[in-house]
C-alpha cells in the first residue's frame, strides 16, 4: 500500500473510534492487532472495550487532524480530541464540560488493517478541564 493509502486507513480508524462504530472499528483491526498503551499491551477485544468507555462518557466526540506523516507501514497523526463529558467517567458524574486535548497516534498498517497502535493523550489537561486537578498557578 502507498503511504497515502495508509494515511486513509489510519483516518478511517480514528473516525470509527470517535463515532463509536464497532463494526467498522473491528473490520479495520488485523487479527494480530496490539495496542501499546501506558497501561500495557491490549488485544483488539480489550482495546474495543477501552474505546467504548470513552465513547460512552463523552458525547459529540470529534478528532481534528492537525498533521499526518507516513513512512513505510507507519502513520503518525497529530490531532485534537474533543467531546462533552456527558456520562460517568472514572467515577466522576457527568459535568457537561467540553474538553479539548492533544493526541499523538501511531498506527502500523498491514494489508489495509491496523496491526499495531500507539497513542498518547494529554491526560493532565483533560483532568484539569474536567476539574479533577487544579490548573497550574500563574507566576504573576
Amino acid at each position: 500500500m502507498t503511504t497515502e493509502q495508509n494515511k486513509a486507513v489510519a483516518r478511517r480508524f480514528l473516525d470509527a473510534a470517535v463515532a463509536g462504530d464497532p463494526e467498522t472499528f473491528k473490520d479495520l483491526l488485523s487479527p494480530e492487532f496490539v495496542a501499546h498503551l501506558a497501561t500495557g499491551a491490549q488485544n483488539s477485544e480489550v482495546f474495543l472495550q477501552h474505546n467504548n468507555y470513552f465513547t460512552m462518557a463523552f458525547s459529540d466526540r470529534r478528532f481534528t487532524v492537525k498533521d499526518q506523516v507516513a513512512e513505510g507501514d507507519k502513520v503518525v497523526t497529530l490531532a485534537t480530541w474533543r467531546g462533552t463529558h456527558s456520562s460517568n467517567f472514572q467515577g466522576l458524574p457527568p459535568t457537561g464540560k467540553q474538553i479539548a486535548i492533544s493526541a499523538i497516534l501511531i498506527e502500523r498498517i498491514k494489508d489495509g488493517q491496523i496491526a499495531e497502535h500507539w497513542s498518547l493523550f494529554d491526560q493532565l489537561s483533560m483532568m484539569q478541564q474536567l476539574g479533577l486537578i487544579p490548573p497550574p498557578q500563574s507566576s504573576r
